[in-house]
């Protein structure tokens, strides 16, 4: 007679394998609910900046100048030609990076788009394998590898904010690829069916899962997100906020103009300066 062996399988082991792939799938819904809202956000976001951009410039720049005229009048009456000097030499550092910075939001700008409903498919794919790095417990006792675990984390994190799909994408199909092409150290992700490690990755989904949460709950709040539902719901509304906000700039820039031609005429009164040679 030949006697199949027993095998034993314990209850609360069985029952926490189970709270654990809950979690993961709870997380994972989360996470894609905040990515793809993130996304909404500052695609809606870069788009408003695109239609305002000129304002935005000229009226920095037209604070550079009025700052820097006051910083020549001051230097002036204190007869300091070496400050007057350096102040000229500020303002002209100053405009090379504000142009600068502008175009990198511009181009920053472009990069920003909604994503498509394959991508939003996606990611719930992408999430589901995502969450199951998450161990940071298990690699508390190896500061190299926690560093690691450190590091890959907010890799995905930076991913997750600027909507990078193509990060998140090449971590969740090869994590272990994707660390070896940073020369960080390799981590093992296997689940370890013990007891006390299932608990405490439970309770790190759960706190990941609050966090996220959370997270998403301030996000739904902020007025960016609702700007992002009003634009989704009434077409032209961006169109027509841009123009307000355009409206509210103009009159800066209105107030930001008379006060460096006062400026100005104070300089030129002082100093002899041509209007040309007024910065």
């Amino acid at each position: 007679m030949n006697a199949n062996p027993i095998i034993y399988i314990s209850p609360e082991l069985e029952q926490l394998r189970q709270l654990v792939a809950g979690a993961r799938a709870q997380l994972a819904e989360l996470e894609t609910d905040y990515t793809r809202d993130k996304s909404r956000v500052t695609a809606v976001q870069a788009a408003l900046f695109r239609l305002l951009r000129e304002h935005y410039q000229k009226r920095d720049r037209l604070r550079l100048a009025v700052d820097y005229r006051q910083k020549f009048l001051d230097s002036f009456v204190r007869d300091d030609p070496d400050e007057v000097e350096q102040a000229e030499k500020d303002l002209n550092q100053a405009k090379a990076q504000l142009d600068e910075d502008y175009e990198k939001l511009a181009a920053a700008a472009d990069q920003k788009k909604q994503l498509t409903a394959g991508q939003e498919a996606e990611l719930m794919l992408l999430w589901k394998k995502l969450v199951k790095l998450y161990h940071p417990d298990r690699f508390a006792n190896e500061p190299d590898k926690l560093e690691t675990y450190h590091q890959l984390t907010a890799a995905i994190n930076q991913a997750k904010d600027n909507g990078d799909i193509a990060t998140l994408r090449e971590i969740a199909e090869h994590p272990a690829g994707f660390l070896l092409r940073r020369g960080w150290a390799t981590l093992d992700f296997t689940d370890v069916e013990e007891l006390a490690q299932l608990k405490r990755l439970h309770k790190t989904l759960l706190k990941e899962i609050t966090a996220v949460t959370e997270s998403l709950k301030k996000l739904r709040a902020s007025p960016d997100y609702e700007l992002c539902q009003l634009a989704d719901q009434k077409p032209g509304a961006l169109d027509k906020l841009a123009a307000e906000r355009a409206k509210q700039i103009e009159l800066e820039i209105t107030d930001l103009e008379k006060q460096a031609e006062r400026l100005a005429n104070e300089i030129k009164k002082l100093s002899g300066k041509a209007e040309g040679e007024i910065v």
